[in-house]
């Protein structure tokens, strides 16, 4: 199962998949250990309902089509970038993280709502960008 889960996350984005594929199929390795045990009927039900969600997350991930950003990384030329858009930056960076976090603890109703988050936070950098004339 574990080669067919990881053949599976070839359904996301490369750009997803570098940043969250790893700790995914890590995540998925311990709850099918976990789920192992409790019998064959609660590992089949575990098998299908990993493999829909899956399948939802790929979907949503290429529909929402925006790159996935690199980890972040401290830059002196943040020190030149408006304060507005240093915090900004931030706080999309925030959500990031809290996603990663909620994912790696499978808590995933968390980790859509900072999905949404970080989607709302990188409008408002790029609302801020516009305002100072910077791209990027």
């Amino acid at each position: 199962m574990k080669r067919t889960y990881r053949f599976m996350l070839l359904l996301y984005p490369r750009g997803h998949r570098d940043r969250f594929a790893e700790e995914m199929a890590g995540v998925f390795e311990e709850a099918r250990n976990e789920r192992h045990y409790q019998g064959w009927v609660w590992y089949v039900r575990f098998t299908f309902s990993e493999i829909a969600g899956l399948i939802g997350g790929a979907a949503s991930a290429w529909v929402d089509r925006r790159p996935v950003p690199a980890a972040p990384v401290a830059s002196t030329s943040q020190q030149s970038l408006p304060q507005e858009i240093v915090e900004a930056q931030e706080q999309v960076d925030r959500n990031i993280a809290g996603m990663v976090h909620a994912i790696s603890h499978h808590d995933y109703q968390g980790a859509r709502r900072y999905s949404d988050e970080e989607r709302r936070a990188r409008d408002v950098l790029q609302l801020v960008r516009q305002k100072y004339g910077i791209t990027g």
